[in-house]
């Protein structure tokens, strides 16, 4: 997992917005696009979260 930066590769920083279906609170990750898509397959096949939002940030 990248650290909050999202510095662990060559490529631009990912922001990631998770809402846990059964409380409605939204969380936001940080990721660099490889593992933001690993974490994207994590989260699809968990029943609690849904995606709100994956934005690639600008340095």
């Amino acid at each position: 997992m990248c650290d909050r930066s999202g510095n662990c590769s060559n490529d631009q920083t990912c922001q990631l917005v998770l809402r846990h279906e059964h409380t409605g609170i939204e969380t936001t990750e940080y990721y660099c696009k490889a593992h933001l898509v690993l974490r994207i397959w994590e989260v699809e096949a968990d029943d609690k979260l849904d995606i709100v939002d994956a934005t690639k940030l600008w340095h």
